[in-house]
């Protein structure tokens, strides 16, 4: 019984370990994304372009990272 028990119990633990290692790498790429698209939005605002058209393009790449919204 208590051999079951501590198995089911290291089960789990790698079970969450890997739930949390996978989350984390989800993480990281998000950001690099997020990034990546502020970049972009720097260089069209000094490109001389509207506000407004960068900010939407912004959005729009933002929404392509398939990311919640920093």
């Amino acid at each position: 019984m208590f051999k079951r028990k501590n198995h089911r119990m290291l089960a789990m633990c790698a079970f969450c370990f890997g739930v949390a290692f996978s989350l984390s790498a989800f993480a990281a790429t998000c950001e690099e994304c997020w990034q990546s698209c502020f970049a972009q939005r720097v260089a069209c605002r000094a490109a001389g372009t509207p506000a407004s058209v960068c900010l939407i393009n912004y959005n729009a790449c933002g929404r392509a990272c398939g990311c919640q919204i920093p």
